[in-house]
């Protein structure tokens, strides 16, 4: 396993330092998981039966809503302070910098071609569908009953 720096020199080909890119994920990470738990707390309160005041009078600030991005941050800041997902985080954003990603005309000739042959696919097991079921339901039973 490479340690930080090794993996930042050996992803700089982007010029963009993989760390930066767990700092970027844990703050999205972070908002998501407090906008989250807020909700969560919110519906907690109101189902426990607890007092949910408003803290700050206009902002729409609740007792729920503080212990919810009081609690996010908690988590994102112990993982990122964990030395096993903070050197894992900049193994995934290390090997996501070396990943050749797809131009767009190449995404599209892609997604043409896997349209294309979708559509001969279900061409083709729609008559395979129709002449099994003639075949089943309409043919067998005429042979049979001149038989």
């Amino acid at each position: 396993m490479a340690t930080a720096s090794e993996a930042s020199q050996q992803a700089n080909r982007s010029g963009m330092d993989p760390k930066r890119l767990v700092v970027i994920f844990y703050l999205i990470a972070g908002i998501v998981l407090a906008l989250f738990l807020e909700h969560v707390f919110g519906l907690l309160w109101a189902r426990i039966g607890w007092n949910d005041r408003e803290l700050f009078e206009g902002l729409g600030w609740r007792v729920s809503s503080l212990v919810g991005y009081l609690l996010a941050l908690a988590l994102v800041v112990g993982a990122y302070v964990n030395p096993k997902s903070h050197a894992l985080s900049v193994d995934v954003a290390t090997e996501l910098m070396k990943v050749t990603w797809p131009s767009w005309s190449e995404t599209r000739a892609s997604t043409l071609a896997v349209v294309v042959a979708s559509v001969v696919a279900a061409v083709l097991l729609f008559f395979i569908d129709t002449v099994a079921y003639n075949l089943m339901v309409e043919w067998l039973p005429a042979v049979w009953g001149k038989l």
